[in-house]
């Protein structure tokens, strides 16, 4: 593992991972409202099971806010139930449609990057990690998703890493922004650390697989 006090910058990071994995797909949400029914819906499940909520939601209101809006409570829990904690997730839902649709919502892409998280963070069941994946996937605004995925190569890569996203975020978003990753650098790098954090699980972790692709060492 590389040492704390050497750090691999983030942009040669994002290099080893272009060359270890090559292009990764991002997933193609046709509308805004579609990312975020994602975001919300992925929170404590699998994403195939994810797929089967969304394709349900896309038959009936192809992701229109308003058409969202006026499915029943009984409707919008049944569409989404492949994804589970479906009474939470509707609620969560439905509050981040109609802000969406509110004048507070439709001001959000004027406001700075800190008055947007905390806007975020206002609406329930949006978290930290789903703040900024919807600020940086639906906002376009330059975000580091310090997930899991993202502490553990960190780690790997020498940065000291807080115990979860809030600490690690503190202590690390400042020194990840200096680098000054372009947005469409930041939405490659998160999906190609999804990606490899697949790759490290299947190799029996980052510890075994950082080394193979020229991440620390063993």
């Amino acid at each position: 593992m590389t040492g704390d006090l050497h750090p691999l910058p983030m942009h040669d990071l994002l290099t080893i991972l272009r060359t270890a994995l090559g292009k990764t797909p991002v997933w193609a949400a046709q509308t805004p409202f579609e990312y975020v029914c994602g975001i919300v819906l992925v929170q404590n499940t699998a994403w195939t099971n994810v797929e089967r909520a969304l394709a349900a939601l896309r038959e009936v209101t192809g992701f229109e806010t308003e058409q969202f809006l006026r499915l029943t409570d009984a409707e919008l829990t049944a569409l989404i139930r492949p994804a589970g904690f479906m009474r939470a997730k509707s609620r969560s839902l439905r509050a981040f449609a109609a802000w969406m649709l509110s004048a507070d919502g439709a001001a959000a892409a004027t406001l700075d990057d800190a008055a947007l998280r905390v806007a975020l963070l206002s609406l329930p069941g949006i978290g930290p990690e789903s703040a900024d994946v919807a600020a940086l996937m639906v906002y376009g605004r330059r975000r580091f998703i310090f997930d899991a995925y993202g502490r553990r190569l960190l780690r790997q890569a020498g940065y000291a890493v807080g115990r979860d996203y809030e600490t690690t975020r503190k202590t690390l978003e400042a020194v990840i922004d200096a680098e000054g990753l372009s947005h469409a650098e930041l939405v490659d790098l998160h999906g190609l650390i999804l990606e490899a954090g697949k790759h490290a699980r299947a190799a029996g972790g980052w510890e075994v697989y950082g080394p193979m692709i020229g991440i620390g060492t063993a």
